[in-house]
């Protein structure tokens, strides 16, 4: 993927997405660029909006077809309602209720199938080998999506030129290879470091396996970061190549960090932005310079957080 695809792409999804801005953290040398502020509160809809706009530009006469945690689901459900065009979005059962009201909003054919993401997704792509009725847009696995993910890593150069670290949470990974790609070609000083989640880490143990594999996947708080992916995924090899490193951190540091970043920087962001931060604050990323982790999402069910606090 070169940078001028990366650059093509920017252009063409400017229209339909913010510029969202990077502001000082509460942690010393940290700062924040807040995806939680994007149209839909995630960057999916870079990825979301470079697909669909690449189907509207070919005059492709399918039905959009896609499975998310969430996240995904609702930017794809808001790029195909811009469009006018007809969408399936496939969430499993477990996704939380906040981001499956706000998918069924956009009109879409909404379907819970599957207990966890892996079952969702196993499901899709099932239907996806129709691909005479369906056109097939993977949270991960697929170039356009990368593609707008990696806009990201424009922003943050030009925001931030000083900037030494770039700390994301990885699930698939589209946005991993998208940012590394970009920011590697353009300053390969500055690391581009991976967190997961100690209940869901296929992208951590697959690069120390040299290969991907399928990893035990528990539950976790960072719901939009967990889960198995694709054995034969593009992200993996372009993870391979760019990226410095992934860490790991567990779920009880992740909700210490989502206390954190609530109550010290007085954001609202989910558990896979979560995972970014605690990286940081516990530790897990040394900081030798002004380092951007990525608010990646702010779809919490609020209610559930503030209802489980004691009076």
């Amino acid at each position: 993927m070169t940078l001028s695809e990366f650059r093509h792409i920017h252009a063409r999804i400017r229209p339909h997405i913010r510029s969202t801005p990077i502001v000082p953290s509460e942690l010393p040398d940290v700062f924040l660029k807040l995806e939680n502020l994007q149209f839909t509160h995630s960057f999916k809809l870079r990825g979301a909006f470079a697909h669909i706009t690449a189907l509207v530009e070919a005059r492709d006469p399918r039905r959009i077809l896609t499975v998310s945690a969430g996240n995904h689901g609702l930017a794809v459900a808001r790029a195909a309602s811009a469009f006018k065009l007809p969408c399936i979005v496939i969430v499993p059962k477990s996704a939380p209720k906040t981001k499956v009201e706000a998918i069924a909003a956009f009109g879409v054919d909404l379907r819970l199938e599957g207990r966890n993401y892996d079952a969702a997704e196993e499901y899709a792509l099932r239907l996806a080998e129709n691909s005479k009725e369906y056109a097939f847009v993977s949270p991960y696995n697929d170039r356009a999506v990368i593609l707008g993910q990696g806009t990201l890593g424009f922003e943050i150069l030009e925001q931030m030129p000083g900037v030494t670290a770039i700390v994301l949470p990885i699930g698939g990974g589209g946005l991993a290879a998208g940012v590394a790609t970009v920011v590697k070609q353009l300053r390969p000083s500055v690391r581009v470091i991976g967190v997961q989640t100690e209940a869901s880490a296929a992208i951590y143990h697959s690069l120390r396996a040299g290969k991907m594999i399928m990893v035990p996947d528990a539950p976790s708080i960072a719901d939009g970061i967990a889960g198995n992916i694709d054995l034969k995924a593009i992200t993996f090899p372009i993870i391979q190549k760019y990226l410095d490193d992934v860490v790991l951190v567990s779920e009880a540091e992740i909700r210490s960090s989502l206390d954190q970043v609530l109550y010290r920087e007085k954001l609202v962001v989910e558990g896979s932005a979560a995972a970014a931060y605690a990286a940081l604050l516990y530790g897990k990323v040394p900081v030798s310079g002004p380092a951007v982790a990525i608010m990646t999402g702010g779809n919490v069910d609020l209610m559930l957080k503030f209802t489980s606090l004691p009076l």
